[in-house]
């Protein structure tokens, strides 16, 4: 029984070291910004990866209004609920227009991520939609999505 108990002791020991190790190796590397990951997850050529840098770049403004759009929505919502008026006509009207702007960002940006899709190789764009699409639907709208 001693030695089981030895051996259990050992077995826990060795491996809270290896977790040791890991954790100190992986603490030294420099973390991986979204292009360096999304060129290396997707296996990109520098022609895609400036492609989809591009697409980026012409959808930010259009990203940046909804934003501004849905936080303004947001602070007008919060501004009714802390004066008691969420049963008011002005409440539901800003909660419609809020949930239009989130519905008009999500299908907008479905849309960003079908076009970057479509910039890779169709097998590789279709793993980057099933990973990303999800994330629109249950998106919290407080910054962009990114790429990662």
């Amino acid at each position: 029984m001693r030695r089981l108990a030895a051996f259990l002791v050992l077995i826990v020991a060795v491996a809270a070291g290896a977790y040791g190790v890991t954790r100190y190796v992986n603490s030294r590397q420099p973390p991986e910004d979204q292009w360096t990951w999304l060129r290396r997850e997707f296996e990109l050529t520098p022609a895609q990866l400036a492609r989809i840098q591009a697409l980026h770049a012409a959808y930010a403004p259009v990203c940046a209004d909804h934003c501004s759009r849905i936080m303004a929505a947001q602070t007008r919502l919060t501004a009714l609920i802390q004066a008691g008026r969420q049963d008011t006509p002005e409440y539901r009207a800003v909660l419609d227009q809020w949930e239009a702007v989130r519905r008009e960002c999500n299908a907008a940006t479905l849309r960003q991520l079908q076009a970057v899709a479509a910039a890779m190789e169709p097998a590789e764009g279709r793993r980057y939609l099933a990973m990303m699409e999800p994330r629109v639907a249950t998106r919290d709208h407080l910054g962009p999505l990114g790429v990662r």
